[in-house]
Formats: structure tokens, sequence, C-alpha cells
């Protein structure tokens, strides 16, 4: 017997994504023993969404039992930051009033369902090798020892919505291929999906199947080649399956000829484990390189991707893996991957940063190896930020591209060489307040967006059930062709944007000058947009710098008994790691009553009801992003509304919207409410407009545009840097 004991785990089988499930873990004490006063803990990475176990209701679901056939008695808790990074949410498990000896059995249940318990929810992310990473306290000196402990493996579940991935633009006439994929309510692909799919017939869409049905071997995903559209325009391709799930694609823009540039959407953010699976493992990620590329390819359908671990957990081993793994799925004009890292020193050294390489085969230069083992290149280490820059000096192929994750990027320590551009929205949040203040710094930069996935899914990354995560963003670029040079020229260029997952199609232009273009006027610019939204849009907003200058407000108001009323709430409670603004809370009607409401931009942990015909209650909560609520009353003009949550708590009647909308500002970062009427005419999909700018002041000038969907998704074109001066 191993010194330290052996652990088993039952079931062996898979498990499916978000499931209520029960695991036994059966501890055999090793030759050591454990004393009165020692533990056993087991821990789980920090990004699983397990569950949070208890220990008081066995009929609840989470509950967690443990017995012993020992001479001791145990004693049960869980703290959610215990352990070392990743592994920081513990079960801990006291031995007290007596010892165990070696051969005594620990038997640990999650989701103990014997005393008619419903079992435990687990993790919404699939995963090929999930942990109960199993460690033991023998001798009370609260040093733990490792115990080998066997994975289980999670899937994806039952299809909940289908997903269509078309390219977004294209030429008449010319083939392109379509992706379909069945998706599970957690975001994970349904691999046992297996039903007929049939496409809406469209005459000018042509290479479609009538009908195609899903096998257990096509892992609910299936790519559909030679698809033709026969005339300019904007097109969305539909399809229903045989159990009435039905979707659209993203809009495809046709174009009668070829253009100078097409659009690619990748994902330049995430990470995953390495091969290390000990206390030190490599990364706070899921999967592993391989697999990350995979999904990135074959179920998301993006055009690029980069892998950024975070470099003080980053080991040899696995640098070397993602190195070649980079340059293995690399395939100019199908799927092009660039070589990369986090450099992850504290915000006071330079905060985080996300380092692309041109080409392959590159050094890793860390900010630390604060959990790295092997001490050997320690000397190559740069920090802060600067020694970095110093390394790079002089060099075309490398750039830097900050970000706000745990720790947020330090702009004191900025350098034009290397940064072109800022990310404005990850899985982590959206930060406008970030590419403001680059912007009211000076600084030249273009935004993007990007996952920064943990759960190997990369291009989707759905948002955990976890309340102080969001869905991950895309970054969209205009380049010439799909290669590594056209496109890192092109994000050079900041020809380039991002949205927060969807493939809303954003041009935005100045005097025919592109985004992220440079140049000089002495007329007033004309602002010409663009946008074919994944649903019907909100609101597109044109910004000069920090100012707005242009509202395009797509809810109209209306004139009869049957309008509306809009409420949204958004921001974040501060810039730091804790930033997630929780506004639980209610609303109430003094008179009358509430007939109906629908929450929208919602998320898995996100809930309302109605607990009296004149009131609701909610939990929900903001990274930056928005969230709200469309409800319609039945009541007079004057009736007064109430609306309470823990930012901010006022009142309003419908008279009050007559004049327009009403906007409360709720402190924190960017935190405010916006109240207004709606009507039920249907809202466009596809906008385009132009504005002129005839109060324009000389200098430089920055404009941005922001495009605001119905179900909350957003799109953040790069900025345009115009100088004007009346005297050129």
């Amino acid at each position: 017997m191993e010194k330290f004991g052996r652990v088993d785990i039952e079931p062996k089988d898979a498990i499916i994504a978000g499931s209520m499930c029960s695991w036994t873990l059966t501890y055999i004490v090793g030759k050591y023993g454990i004393d009165d006063g020692g533990s056993l803990i087991v821990v789980r990475k920090n990004l699983c969404d397990r569950e949070t176990p208890q220990f008081d209701n066995p009929l609840a679901s989470g509950y967690i039992s443990a017995s012993t056939s020992g001479n001791a008695k145990l004693r049960l808790s869980f703290d959610n930051r215990y352990f070392y990074r990743p592994w920081s949410g513990a079960l801990v498990i006291y031995v007290y009033d007596g010892f165990l000896k070696e051969g005594d059995i620990v038997t640990i249940i999650f989701g103990d369902r014997s005393r008619g318990g419903q079992g435990t929810r687990a993790q919404t992310f699939q995963e090929k090798e999930h942990i109960f990473k199993f460690l033991v306290d023998p001798f009370r000196s609260r040093i733990y020892y490792e115990v080998a402990s066997p994975p289980c493996q999670i899937i994806g579940g039952p299809a909940d919505y289908l997903q269509l991935v078309a390219p977004s633009d294209c030429v008449v006439n010319t083939p392109f291929s379509l992706h379909v994929r069945a998706i599970d309510r957690w975001g994970n692909p349904s691999q046992f999906y297996t039903s007929t799919i049939m496409f809406e017939d469209a005459a000018m869409i042509k290479g479609l199947p009538t009908s195609s049905y899903f096998t257990v071997k096509d892992q609910g995903v299936k790519r559909f080649k030679g698809i033709r559209i026969l005339d300019s325009g904007i097109y969305r391709i539909r399809v229903k399956d045989a159990d009435g799930m039905a979707s659209i694609s993203n809009p495809i823009w046709v174009h009668k000829n070829d253009q100078e540039t097409k659009l690619f959407w990748g994902d330049l953010h995430g990470q995953t484990h390495g091969v290390s699976r000990g206390i030190f493992a490599d990364t706070v990620g899921a999967g592993t390189p391989k697999e990350y590329f995979t999904f990135a390819r074959d179920i998301a359908a993006l055009d690029f991707c980069s892998w950024q671990g975070n470099d003080f957990q980053v080991s040899n081993g696995l640098w070397h893996d993602v190195c070649q793994e980079t340059k293995r799925f690399n395939q100019p004009g199908t799927f092009v991957t660039f070589v990369g890292y986090e450099w992850s020193g504290n915000t006071s050294c330079g905060g985080d940063h996300n380092i692309l390489y041109l080409t392959d085969d590159q050094k890793i230069y860390r900010s630390s190896h604060a959990l790295i083992e092997d001490k050997s290149d320690i000397a190559d280490d740069k920090c802060p930020i600067t020694e970095l820059w110093q390394t790079f000096h002089g060099r075309q192929d490398v750039m830097a591209i900050p970000h706000v994750g745990g720790r947020y990027a330090n702009f004191n320590f900025y350098d034009q060489k290397f940064i072109h551009l800022v990310e404005i929205h990850s899985f982590h949040g959206t930060f406008e307040w970030f590419a403001k203040e680059a912007l009211d710094r000076g600084f030249k930069v273009g935004f993007i967006a990007g996952g920064d996935d943990h759960t190997c899914r990369p291009g989707l990354s759905p948002p955990l059930n976890k309340m102080d995560k969001t869905k991950g963003g895309l970054v969209a670029i205009y380049a010439t062709d799909l290669t590594r040079r056209s496109l890192w020229q092109s994000l050079l260029n900041r020809h380039c944007y991002g949205t927060t997952g969807a493939r809303i199609i954003l041009s935005v232009e100045v005097d025919e000058h592109k985004m992220g273009d440079e140049f000089r006027t002495n007329s007033f610019p004309k602002i010409h947009v663009k946008v074919y939204g994944t649903t019907y849009l909100h609101e597109i907003s044109v910004f000069r710098g920090l100012k707005q200058i242009y509202r395009y407000s797509l809810v109209k108001k209306c004139k009869s008994d049957t309008e509306k009323i809009k409420i949204m709430w958004s921001g974040a409670r501060s810039k730091g790691r804790n930033k997630r603004t929780d506004w639980s809370g209610s609303l109430s009607l003094n008179k009358g009553q509430i007939i109906s409401f629908t929450p929208f931009a919602f998320q898995n942990f996100d809930s309302i009801r109605q607990v009296t015909p004149q009131t609701l209650r909610w939990n929900s909560g903001t990274i930056g992003n928005y969230k709200g609520l469309i409800m319609r009353l039945d009541a007079s003009d004057d009736v007064k509304i109430i609306f309470t949550s823990k930012p901010k708590t006022f009142s309003f009647t419908p008279l009050d919207l007559k004049t327009g909308t009403i906007v409360i500002d709720a402190g924190g970062v960017d935190q405010r409410i916006e109240v207004r009427n709606i009507s039920d005419q249907e809202r466009p999909k596809d906008v385009e407009f132009e504005h002129l700018d005839d109060e324009i002041k000389c200098g430089l000038n920055a404009y941005w545009v922001r495009v605001q969907q119905c179900d909350g998704q957003m799109a953040w074109s790069s900025p345009i840097f115009v100088h004007y001066d009346r005297n050129v």
C-alpha cells in the first residue's frame, strides 16, 4: 500500500455537465495513519463551478457526508479559498477524538442521496480529466501530501438549442462552409445529439441540403461545405430540427466582387492546464493545448486563435507543448494560430498583458516563477514590465495587449512600441472604463475583446455558473487574407473590433477612412456606420473620445396604451478583483398591477419572479455589462414605481418618462440605471446611418462606436483618430 494511502472514485462513468449526481470517494489510509487532529482535504480548481457543499440538510442538494471504519470522529467544513492556486476550493475533513491506522477506510459522498437528498450539481463545463484532488496531513503538521486521485469525465448534456455559424462576409456565387452545432444549456456541445435538421428554403442560397441527420459520431457538430449565395446583400440562414428547435445564423455580408479586406473572427485570449496534475498544476485552466485549438477550429469555427496562460504557472514542459501545438495547428487560409502567453505581474509592476509573437518557437519571459517548481531559468524573469520592454527593444514581431483580469493592467507602464490594442471585454466582465482611460491618456489604441476562457471552449466561452463571470468575447479583424502576417498587420493598424461573443458585423468609417486609421482634415468629419446584428438592435452610440456625441436609438416610443417600460442596470462596483455589482432587489407599485414582465441579458445565476401583482424581486449582478427587464403595467400615469437595489433606490412614475429616458447614476465604475418607454414595434437587426460632427475641436479626436443589442450583446469599434485643424 502507498505510504499515504490510496483513493478510488465511483462512478467511473462520464457525468453530464450541470446535472445532479453523486460521487463516492473511498480512501484507504496509508502506513503512517492519521493522527488525532490530522486532516484530509479534497480540493477543486478555482474555475470549477460545482455546487458549493453543505453539511446540515441531507434533503437539500449539495449535501456531503463522510464516515470512517476507524476509531475516530470526522468533522467537515468547506473553504472556497483554501490551499494553493489553482486548487482553491477545499472540502476539509478533520480527524478528532481518536486516530486512523493503516487500512482504515474513509468514505466521502459528494451529493449523498442515502437520506433522500437530491445529489449535487456537477460543474457546468465539459472536461476530459476532472479531478477530485485528494491530500492528507497525517501528522497534524498542516503539510499536505498528495494521494493519487483517479479522474472522472464531464460531458455535454442534451441539446437545448442549435447554433449556426457562417462567414461574416463572402462573394456572390463563391462557396463557403456553414457550421451547425447542438449546444446544451451550459454552452457545451451536445455530443450525443441525434436528430434530423432541416434548412429553410431560400431562393438565393444554394448548396444547402434539404435535411441532414446528426449521428452520435458527429459529436453535436457538423460542417456543410459548398454553400453559395447568388446575389449581394445581407443574408441569414435558418434551420430547425425534428424536435422543433430552430435557429438563425449570424449575418452574412455578400459582396458582388472581392473586397480589399475580409472579416475574420478569433479569440486571442484563453488558457488550459498542461502536463502537470500536481499541487502546482500548470495554470488555472482545463483541457490541454491540443484540445484547446481543436475546439477553437472544429467546434467554435474560429478563423484564428492564441493560447495565453498565466506566466508564473507556465512550466517549461507546458511552454514547449504550447509552442509545438501552436505550430502544428497553424494552417494559413484555414485556421491561424499565434504563440503567446500572459505576462501576469501584479498591477504595481505593470499588470496583465497578453504577449503575442508573429513567429513560432519563441522564448517565454515570465513576470515571476511564483508557482513553478523548476527555478532553473528564473534569471530570465522580467519584472516590472519595463524590463520586458527593454528585452523586446527593436523587435517588430511581438506585441502586448493590456487587459483586466484578476489584476488589471497599469497604463503607467504603457509603451507605444508594443501596445497597439486594449481588451475591452472578456469573461471577467466589460471594461469600457479601461478603454476610455487609454484614450483619456492620449494613447492611440484599438479595441478588441477576448474570451479569457479557462474551460477549454475558446470562441464560445459561455458564462460559468458563477456570479463574477460573464460570457467571453471575440475579436473581429478586417484583413486581406487569413495568414499570420496579414492578421498581424491589421492588428497593428487597429483594423479590428471587439464583441461580447456575438458575431455582429460592424463597419465604421470617417470620411472614407477605416476604423483604426489616422488622418488630418479641416472639414467637419462625417461618421458612416453600418451594423448588421445577430438579433434586434437596442442602441448605437457614437463617441468622440470620452463623450457620446450621437445616440441612434432603436427603441421607439409608443403613443398607444400598449407601451412597455424598460429598466436597465449596468456597471461594476470597482476596478479590482471584487468588481461585481450586486443589483439584487425589487420593484413595486403603489397601485395598479404588473401584467407581464420579461428579463433580458440574464445569465444562469440571474433570476426574477413576481411576488405579488404589484411586486417583482430579482437576483442579478453585472461586471460592467448590462441587464434588465421589460414590463407592462395596468396602472395610471401617476402610479409610483419604486426601484430598490443595493447600489441605488429611487422612484418614478410613467408620467416622468413622457419627457424622455431617466438615467440614474449609481456610483462605482459606470454604475447606472436607465428607464424608458418602448413599444411593441419590431426593431431592426440592420442599420446604416451617417452623423456629421460639426462640434469637433481642434487637435486629435478619437471616434468610435458602441453597439448594444436587445439581448445584451455588445460591440465596440476601434477608434479612428482625426487631427482637426481649421487652417489645414
